[in-house]
């Protein structure tokens, strides 16, 4: 999916490209439809039904991210994490082994 072509905010986009980058292009599937807001994206687990992520910047500072955690019998909600902990939890989250290092 062309992270660019989304009608998201410049804040989710650039965090997607980051994650992607970090994760992997297979570590999530981004569902364009699940979230109308401009400041939030949903993000599913690639093989787990069950498992899916709602990142947002609503209500956060400049260059700080929130996260709703969905897991088949449980949720959790993280907020005010730096890029390098979100992609922390969410490498745990969607089963990713090995964090690539940005360029």
């Amino acid at each position: 999916m062309n992270i660019w072509a989304l009608d998201k905010h410049q804040d989710i986009r650039h965090v997607l490209l980051m994650l992607q980058e970090q994760l992997g292009a297979d570590a999530f599937v981004i569902d364009p439809v699940a979230s109308t807001d401009p400041r939030a994206v949903f993000l599913r687990h690639p093989r787990e039904p069950g498992a899916h992520a709602w990142l947002f910047t609503l209500g956060q500072a400049p260059q700080r991210y929130g996260v709703h955690l969905a897991y088949p019998f449980a949720s959790e909600t993280r907020e005010d994490l730096s890029l390098s902990s979100l992609v922390a939890v969410l490498a745990v989250h969607f089963d990713v082994p090995v964090i690539a290092p940005l360029p």
